[in-house]
Parts: structure tokens; C-alpha cells; sequence
């Protein structure tokens, strides 16, 4: 029950992490139940022996397919180390009989400790891949191997880092965005204007994208029909428009045009 509880909790401080952070979420999924059914199956007293070739196979599956995921490289070589010293003992995990002693637990070699997915043993030639490490807080112990360590903490980095790739580039478009759309401001603020209806027209346009955006496709009936400043447009100006709207393939690009021929460069 103790080890049930420490699932319990690590899984609810994950989801909250989860829905704080938003992590990017792994593919294939399906695949990560199929591998913790022998480790459930152990803990609950059964203990198929073919079940566990299935486990390493859905896990190594799981892992490459989500290789590139922030932490998951990590949860693989833990898994890795604990495959491999319960490999060795026909699919249970290794622990030492005078570590238990030591806890005050006696039990012979080979026994199948009850509730865990550990064996006893006296020795083992992976045993630095064994449960060895104790965390005892008070009453509570618990007997967890390095590749314990590593699986925890490539779920804590996963929880943490998996999106922030993403979300700096995110941030990256959206400071070009406001960099460049404040350029296009700043170069369209009035002065001494040789054209002052098309500085007019562009103050309006760069202050709202619906109207740049129609702009782009009819330029002289929006400069008309606008529905609060009308903007009278003589032969150079609507030339002009005409212009760059045959340049301008994005809003940006009739903006800045439009910018430019304001300040006469």
C-alpha cells in the first residue's frame, strides 16, 4: 500500500505540473500501459514471466517514438538499467538481503518480496543496478534502484522543459511581429508630409489590420468608403497604391510600401 501511495501522489503533483505547464504530450501512449501491466501484476502477487519480454518491448517502442520529447532520453536509460538487472533475475528487480536485514527485514534468498516486483538476493553482479538506495522518512521506507532515479527525473524534466523550445520560439515571432509593426508606426508618424492623404491612409491602416488587410485587395474603394474618415486620393496617390499593391503579397509588405513612399524613400 505504501508503494501504491507514492504512485498516487507523484501522479497528482504531475498533473498539476501537467496543467500548470501544458508539457507537449507523448505519442503512443498505449504503448506505455502495455509496459506497466507486469509492474502492476507484480505488486499485486502476478507474476507472468513472458509479460515482462513484453513490457521491454513496448517500452523501447515507446521511448524511440518519443525520443526527441525533453526527458524522455532520460526515462529510457532508466528503464534500461532496471530492465536490465531484473533481466538477469528472470524479471524481478534485485535486492539485497542485508539491505533488508538492515531495515530490519529477514528474508531468505530467493523470495519474492510481497507487494514490491523485488527478489532477495545475496549478491549480484549488477547490483549497483539494484534497489539499494533507501528513503526512509519516519515510518515510512521505500527501496528504490538508479534507474528509479533516472526514470523520476525524466519525467520531472519532461514536466518542466518539454515545451519551452517551442514556446521561445513562440515568443520569438510574436517580438518580430511587435518590433516590425512598431517600426511601420514609427515610420508613419506625421510631420511635414508631402502626402498627406496616403499618410493619412497608412496611420489608419497600421492602426487596424482589417483595414490593411482590405486594403491589400481594393485600396481605392476601402480609401473611399471608409466608414468614419473618408480619404481623398488624387491621380499620384491612387498610382502609387496601385504600385505597391502589385508588389505587396502580404499585409506587412503594402504596409511597409506604403511607409516608405510616406517618407519619400
Amino acid at each position: 500500500m505504501a508503494l501504491f501511495a507514492v504512485y498516487l501522489v507523484c501522479a497528482l503533483v504531475g498533473a498539476w505540473i501537467a496543467f500548470w505547464r501544458a508539457p507537449e504530450w507523448p505519442r503512443y501512449n498505449l504503448l506505455l500501459a502495455i509496459a506497466a501491466v507486469p509492474q502492476i501484476g507484480h505488486v499485486l502477487g502476478i507474476r507472468i514471466s513472458e509479460m515482462f519480454v513484453i513490457s521491454v518491448v513496448a517500452m523501447t517502442l515507446w521511448c524511440l517514438c518519443n525520443y526527441r520529447i525533453a526527458g524522455v532520453p532520460m526515462v529510457a536509460v532508466g528503464a534500461a538499467f532496471n530492465a536490465l538487472a531484473m533481466t538477469w533475475h528472470g524479471g524481478a528487480m534485485p535486492v539485497r538481503a542485508d539491505i533488508l536485514a538492515e531495515l530490519g527485514y529477514h528474508f531468505d534468498p530467493g523470495v519474492l518480496v510481497e507487494g514490491s516486483k523485488d527478489v532477495v538476493v545475496h549478491h549480484s553482479p549488477l547490483w549497483l543496478l539494484s534497489d539499494w538506495i533507501v528513503i526512509s522518512i519516519g515510518t515510512f521506507i521505500l527501496i528504490i534502484s538508479p534507474g528509479d532515479i533516472l526514470v523520476v527525473g525524466g519525467v520531472v524534466m519532461w514536466l518542466l522543459f518539454s515545451r519551452t523550445a517551442a514556446l521561445e520560439r513562440e515568443s520569438s515571432m510574436l517580438a518580430c511581429h511587435s518590433a516590425s509593426h512598431a517600426e511601420t508606426r514609427k515610420n508613419l508618424i506625421p510631420g511635414h508630409s508631402t502626402r498627406p492623404a496616403l499618410t493619412r491612409l497608412a496611420l489608419l491602416a497600421a492602426a487596424d489590420p482589417a483595414l490593411a488587410e482590405r486594403l491589400l485587395h481594393d485600396p481605392f474603394d476601402v480609401a473611399n468608403a471608409h466608414p468614419h474618415y473618408h480619404v481623398t486620393l488624387d491621380a499620384h496617390d491612387r498610382a502609387t497604391l496601385a504600385a505597391i499593391r502589385a508588389r505587396a503579397r502580404t499585409v506587412g509588405e503594402f504596409l511597409g510600401e506604403l511607409a516608405a513612399e510616406v517618407d519619400g524613400l
